[in-house]
């Protein structure tokens, strides 16, 4: 994946997540359950962002990656 292409993700999914939770932007170490997220928030985040990325993000990796650094990294991960 190229910086650029990582730059774009970690935009992308900043800018989801603080809407979805109605806040600021996230640094690398929030987490998305502590920060006012909860089941349905992150259902709605991941549909979003599978939309955004035209593919699917299973729920599940934000559940086993719940800050928002980890979250990227896995991410970035499971680009076809």
């Amino acid at each position: 994946m190229t910086d650029h292409t990582t730059d774009r993700l970690r935009e992308q999914t900043s800018a989801l997540w603080a809407e979805v939770l109605n806040g600021p932007a996230p640094t690398d170490s929030d987490n998305f359950f502590q920060t006012g997220g909860t089941s349905l928030k992150a259902l709605r985040l991941c549909a979003r962002l599978g939309t955004v990325l035209e593919r699917q993000v299973p729920v599940k990796v934000l559940l086993k990656n719940s800050s928002f650094g980890a979250f990227v990294n896995a991410l970035e991960k499971t680009e076809a």
